[in-house]
């Protein structure tokens, strides 16, 4: 929804129409964590001084990162420097493109204040109480200064509870994820589920030292299904959360992808 094309907020808007929508302070973690994050690091592969302009932050990025949440980054920015007239290839735009970059993460985590919070944060993460306080003014700094303690996964694992939360509060549901992704076979549908549950095998038999900020990148989908209020919806894009979620009767919901809702408005099907 904070993500997406032109038509696929207005998928979301047509579906949820005037709805309250929720959101818990891990979801927004996983946001910063997994997109914001890496727009951050981008903006200081293009403030490096040996990165003369746009275009070579943008080869420079290709090179390094694979992944296609860091190609979002790239089809996320390129737009943004073509709405503000920027030359990829002028240095003299480096400053402006850099503001520019500055202003879309401070609107991002903006707008994730404007979902209710589900009051609910029971693995008591510590990188989800690490906030993204930025004044354009003093961007670099404040910038830096979120990397530097929202990457300290040492001193943040110290304080967060994820271990009780998965071993102790929700072992019996834990395990029955284990057990099922054993019992599912290997395809398309089954195949993120089954990454979450051979993890989560792993902290039952690793034990709270198996719990790490890293383990919990892998099972994040989990946490989420397992925290959600079951008074709640949990809306959702990925496979995963339909064996996480029916698996403890968590209602839930899966919306189609982004280009399926894109090619669908580019051939004039309606929406479903």
């Amino acid at each position: 929804m904070l993500l997406g094309s032109r038509p696929y907020k207005e998928y979301f808007d047509s579906y949820f129409g005037s709805d309250s929508l929720y959101i818990s302070t891990y979801v927004k973690m996983e946001f910063r964590r997994s997109f914001l994050l890496n727009l951050i690091n981008f903006f200081f592969v293009l403030d490096m001084p040996t990165t003369r302009a746009i275009d070579d932050a943008f080869a420079l990025w290709s090179e390094r990162f694979k992944t296609s949440e860091l190609k979002a980054v790239i089809q996320l920015a390129s737009p943004l420097f073509a709405t503000q007239h920027l030359d990829p290839s002028n240095p003299r735009d480096k400053p402006t493109a850099l503001l520019a970059l500055g202003r879309l993460i401070k609107r991002f985590d903006f707008e994730m204040a404007g979902f209710l919070d589900t009051g609910v944060n029971s693995p008591r993460c510590a990188r989800a109480g690490i906030s993204l306080d930025i004044n354009l003014g003093n961007l670099r700094t404040d910038l830096r200064r979120f990397v530097e303690e929202f990457t300290d996964v040492e001193t943040c694992r110290s304080k967060c509870r994820i271990d009780t939360f998965l071993l102790k509060r929700h072992r019996g549901r834990v395990q029955d994820y284990a057990r099922l992704g054993n019992a599912l076979p290997n395809n398309s549908e089954s195949k993120g589920f089954k990454r979450i549950a051979e993890n989560l095998a792993d902290v039952l038999q690793g034990g709270p030292e198996a719990c790490s900020c890293k383990r919990c990148e892998r099972i994040g989908d989990a946490v989420i299904a397992l925290d959600t209020p079951r008074n709640l919806n949990l809306e959702h894009t990925d496979a995963s959360f339909n064996q996480l979620c029916d698996a403890i009767g968590q209602p839930h919901q899966q919306h189609p992808s982004h280009i399926r809702v894109v090619r669908r408005a580019s051939e004039g099907t309606p929406k479903s």
